[in-house]
């Protein structure tokens, strides 16, 4: 794959959409055309690269060299169903989809999965990502490989189980993890207080995992398995019993986790 002469299309023109595309570019590959059910979104992310956009996929271009699925999970069955791009490579970006959604509707065909939390409004380093990938033959592993080493360093072939298993624990280190600050942030409001009065909090939380093991660096009630702290917070709660669910569950799992800590 010669980047200086590449051809993508991206369909899809959501959070990870809109930052493939951006990486791809920057690379030098050819963004010919954006393909989202979205008008807006289509005319946006087609407007940064310069490109032609369509949300009919139907009119999608047959003249790329690669395709990027970009689209929710529920979504890329179908959406690999309808494509019809003849021996070009296909390529999905979800990490929980397994690689036999193409099955029978593609010839070349792999999956990229870059694991990273995307928003449109939020730069990232793209050196930085890891990027996981499959495909169905060695070749088009290869050509993955080295294709996306222009990008990060960070490239590694994983099976569809395997990417499965990274997704999952991905949930838990930044989806949940940003769920439990956003909890915080909402409990704050109620109290008249801003969320940035937990910056430096969150931050030095995290910059300890960055060094060190979280197991290692866990610390509060839970741990110390101080029932006194954790009963009162549990009745602090009571008026939000989702919530109080949550905190009595996780302070539980983190007991049990540390229980024979040394």
């Amino acid at each position: 794959m010669n980047f200086d002469s590449m051809k993508a299309v991206i369909i899809g023109a959501g959070n990870v959409g809109t930052h493939m595309a951006t990486a791809l570019r920057k690379k030098g590959v050819h963004i010919s055309q954006i393909v989202s059910k979205s008008m807006k979104s289509a005319v946006e992310l087609a407007s940064q690269m310069e490109c032609s956009f369509t949300t009919d996929i139907a009119d999608i271009s047959k003249n790329a060299d690669i395709y990027f699925v970009c689209v929710n999970d529920a979504s890329i069955q179908q959406v690999v169903r309808q494509l019809n791009v003849g021996d070009k490579l296909v390529i999905h970006t979800s990490g929980s989809v397994g690689i036999e959604v193409f099955y029978d509707n593609a010839e070349n065909y792999g999956v990229v999965y870059p694991m990273q939390t995307f928003s449109k409004f939020k730069k990232v380093n793209y050196h930085e990502i890891p990027f996981f990938i499959e495909a169905n033959t060695p070749e088009n592993e290869a050509a993955l490989y080295n294709f996306l080493k222009k990008i990060s360093p960070h490239v590694s072939t994983k099976n569809s189980h395997e990417r499965a298993m990274i997704h999952l624990c991905a949930v838990f280190a930044c989806n949940f993890t940003n769920h439990m600050c956003a909890i915080s942030e909402m409990l704050l409001k109620e109290q008249k207080m801003k969320f940035d009065v937990f910056k430096p909090l969150v931050k030095e939380t995290f910059d300890k995992m960055m060094k060190y093991s979280p197991y290692a660096s866990q610390t509060g009630p839970a741990v110390r398995n101080d029932q006194q702290v954790i009963d009162k917070h549990i009745d602090a709660l009571q008026d939000y019993p989702d919530i109080q669910k949550i905190y009595r569950e996780m302070s539980d799992n983190i007991i049990h986790m540390h229980e024979n800590k040394e």
